[in-house]
């Protein structure tokens, strides 16, 4: 009896243990469970909350202990959060993290830091839990803070009116292009970074474009004229469709041509932008710039009078059009020997453009000196009588005077006329020096 019941204490006890050891196991499989569904964000997240509350190296806790100095810790603080939001924007949690990015940046006093982080939170995460709280205090910061004095009423401006929905690479863009319009120096270098970073976040957006000018026109900015090249040169590999594409094609081809001074290769691109974008509002810049350097660069004066023809035949009212036509006068005078050409190109000045004073007198002038160069003396007066007649009482037309003068007295012995122009001079310009030079000039034609 006593030996049965022994037995049967002993089975409970054996049950006992092996149930104590089942629920033990169970227990550890639930933890690794648990354990298991701890994802590494989580994980990294937790750990930045810890990190985020460490003040100095003497605060008696396990990252304080590690033996990081003040400056050291804040430094280990922002690899940290970056390295998150590298991994996880704009995702997870990534709003807190930026948030304890935008309050780091307040620690150290890295004002810009902290206004774009302020900015990069408002614009980006509108729906989060906590943006009351990290929009009350960027507008605390702003108020408080003398470095925001000078772009205050603008930075208040960008937050208050700060998009609240769409897709978050639209707001993103918006972000960039508020920055940017800021011009704000202390900023450059954080919107440069930021930029980037929408390049590599959303490389297919339409957007892209867009930011690579900006991106493009900062290194031109800074005097970095082969990196804006090669910029402008991804951004057309990239994005062919753009409507940025004409506009970068363009900058390229002047950056060639006024700082590279790769010539050929800026014709080449002026052409090339001709060709694919003939109404394009710089098309007349692109002609002109092509004529210039065959004349200027070049000495190529055949091309450069024939570009410049292209040019005021095409665009008749742009504003170096007279200024061309007066240039090509010069080479079909001096460079062609092209007299006939050259009086040609002189009297259209006139003839088209007559309301240009200056240039329309010193057209017919040239065209009158050439005249007397090919003994054609009664033309050379008919370019003179023009000037009078059409711009009386100006310096041109005084100047045509004398220039009659001359010619009548000189060229044709023409003393009457000579004397009859002269007098012209003491009735238009009574008083004057000249006035008084023609009277004594006067008495010795008549003698």
């Amino acid at each position: 009896m006593i030996i049965n019941i022994i037995k049967v204490r002993y089975v409970y006890i054996i049950f006992y243990i092996a149930l104590l050891s089942y629920s033990n196991t169970l227990a550890q499989q639930n933890t690794k469970k648990v354990v298991a569904s701890k994802t590494v964000e989580d994980a990294h997240y937790d750990f930045l909350k810890e990190l985020h509350t460490e003040e100095s190296k003497n605060s008696g806790k396990i990252l304080g202990r590690l033996g990081l100095s003040s400056k050291g810790l804040s430094e280990y603080k922002r690899k940290e959060y970056n390295l998150y939001l590298d991994s996880y924007f704009p995702d997870a949690s990534s709003d807190r993290v930026l948030m304890f990015l935008f309050e780091l940046n307040i620690q150290e006093k890295e004002w810009a830091k902290a206004e774009m982080n302020m900015l990069k939170f408002v614009y980006l995460f509108p729906q989060s839990d906590i943006y009351k709280k990290v929009i009350d205090r960027g507008y605390t910061l702003l108020q408080e803070e003398k470095y925001y004095s000078s772009n205050r009423d603008k930075l208040i401006k960008l937050i208050s009116e700060a998009p609240k929905s769409g897709t978050i690479y639209k707001r993103y863009h918006q972000l960039l292009s508020e920055v940017y319009g800021l011009k704000d120096k202390k900023l450059t270098d954080l919107f440069i970074q930021e930029s980037w970073n929408f390049l590599h976040l959303y490389p297919n957006r339409s957007q892209c474009s867009a930011v690579m000018m900006w991106l493009a026109k900062l290194e031109q900015e800074a005097s970095n004229f082969h990196p804006a090249v090669m910029v402008y040169e991804k951004l057309m590999n990239l994005y062919p469709a753009s409507k940025d594409y004409s506009d970068a094609l363009y900058q390229v081809a002047r950056l060639q041509q006024e700082e590279l001074n790769e010539y050929n290769e800026a014709t080449v691109s002026f052409r090339k932008f001709l060709k694919m974008f003939p109404k394009h509002k710089y098309a007349a810049y692109a002609q002109y710039r092509i004529a210039t350097m065959a004349d200027k660069n070049f000495d190529d004066w055949s091309t450069a009078v024939k570009e410049y023809e292209v040019l005021v035949d095409n665009y008749p009212n742009f504003k170096h059009t007279i200024a061309s036509l007066l240039r090509m006068g010069a080479i079909q005078e001096s460079k062609l020997k092209e007299r006939k050409e050259a009086i040609q190109t002189y009297q259209r000045v006139f003839s088209t453009y007559p309301d240009s004073t200056d240039e329309s007198i010193e057209a017919l002038h040239r065209s009158a000196d050439l005249y007397i160069k090919s003994k054609k003396f009664e033309d050379a007066v008919k370019q003179h009588m023009t000037v009078i007649s059409k711009y009386p009482k100006t310096d041109g037309s005084l100047k045509s005077i004398n220039k009659c003068a001359d010619i009548y007295d000189k060229k044709m012995d023409n003393k009457e006329k000579a004397i009859e122009v002269l007098n012209m001079v003491i009735t238009d310009y009574p008083g004057s020096r000249d006035a008084k030079k023609a009277q004594r000039r006067i008495k010795k034609l008549s003698k």
